[in-house]
């Protein structure tokens, strides 16, 4: 063959490669990944985590979201793998200056798989044995939040949701959250972190004055939780208030109540063996507190007995936004209807009701109101 047809056999080559590149799309995969590397790039943590990532010849996967505008970083994990898990929690353990972090799971699992312990096992595990449900990964996430935790000064939101802990996990959790003096709102809802877990984080929770909210949603509390745990929590606090309250008097005469610092928001939603026992004292408790505006009780096992109590709390206590009752199959219609009725005279004219949104918005409520105090 001559020159000119190795040309142009050499240009015909080249033009139907470049043909089929030009047809060939790239897959959703690569697309996500590639964004996420995008927007990684614009955020602290992004470039952390990216460099990571390359040292560990991984790269950055699209369920790790961070987000230059709202200062935050979202960790889907179910279809995360053990060694990209050790990517972005070695890059989070770094993070000092992040306002929201979130790590959510939206399969559910019964129990954790407690025979991968370490980084081999666990990378070796079943495919149906998620990586997040391994001892390791939930451990080694509970050791990245305790850093945060501990060396953080921007932290206010910390959620982390559907994610199954083992003992050793929380015990280093609540160990960062005692430490902590930032954060605002705190979730583990339908961790099922379990009776015992609870009352040693409420034993924290007492005297954390900076913690304005708390979910425990799906988290297997009983009546003990609330009764006891939960409830010193709120009395404790409430001493502390009227101290505070009064110090304020003396200085400015008019002490503001909307002004004190600890624990506003308390959601209980679906914990279905608290019942009725469980509240009682806790509602006899808010019928003198004034700082406490929200409580989350949906699917919480009560009767119209505990409807009845709610009610004769919400006849002394003006001040509660939000009493949330619903869901709870044993409570008639009537009663819940006179306890919405309630709530609405308490609060028709009052313009701080805005600031307090029922339950599936109470997050972002939260968050925003956050921020503003950060900013200001």
């Amino acid at each position: 063959m001559s020159i000119f047809g190795q040309c142009n056999s050499s240009k015909s080559s080249t033009s139907r490669m470049s043909y089929l590149n030009q047809k060939r799309k790239p897959s959703l995969s690569t697309i996500k990944s590639n964004e996420s590397f995008e927007s990684s790039t614009k955020h602290k943590f992004g470039l952390v985590y990216v460099e990571i990532c390359e040292k560990y010849n991984t790269r950055p996967v699209p369920w790790v979201k961070c987000n230059g505008k709202t200062n935050s970083i979202e960790i889907l994990g179910d279809r995360m793998k053990t060694d990209e898990w050790l990517a972005a929690m070695e890059a989070l353990s770094t993070d000092t200056s992040t306002h929201y972090i979130r790590i959510k799971n939206k399969r559910y699992t019964e129990h954790l798989a407690k025979n991968y312990e370490t980084f081999n096992s666990a990378v070796g595990a079943p495919k149906n044995v998620l990586a997040v449900t391994t001892v390791y990964v939930v451990r080694l996430i509970a050791t990245s939040i305790h850093e945060v935790l501990i060396n953080t000064t921007a932290l206010v939101c910390l959620e982390l949701e559907n994610v199954i802990f083992d003992e050793q996990a929380l015990e280093t959790l609540i160990a960062g959250i005692d430490t902590n003096q930032t954060i605002q709102h705190l979730s583990l809802a339908y961790s099922r972190i379990g009776n015992e877990a609870c009352l040693t984080l409420c034993r924290t929770l007492r005297d954390k004055p900076n913690i304005r909210s708390v979910d425990l949603s799906g988290c297997c509390l009983n009546r003990e939780s609330a009764a006891s745990g939960l409830l010193n929590v709120i009395k404790k606090q409430q001493v502390k208030r009227h101290e505070e309250c009064w110090a304020h008097s003396l200085r400015h005469r008019i002490a503001n109540p909307d002004i004190m610092h600890g624990l506003r928001r308390l959601t209980l939603n679906d914990n279905t063996a608290i019942g009725d026992a469980g509240v009682a004292d806790l509602f006899e408790s808010l019928k003198d507190d004034y700082y406490v505006k929200a409580v989350d009780l949906q699917n919480c096992g009560l009767t119209d007995r505990g409807a009845q109590l709610a009610l004769s709390t919400l006849m002394i206590n003006d001040t509660l936004v939000v009493l949330d009752v619903r869901k709870n199959s044993n409570i008639s219609s009537a009663m819940l209807e006179a306890i919405m009725t309630r709530l609405y005279e308490n609060n028709v004219k009052k313009t701080e009701t805005k600031k307090w949104k029922w339950t599936k918005l109470g997050r972002e409520n939260v968050y925003e109101s956050s921020c503003t105090l950060l900013a200001r």
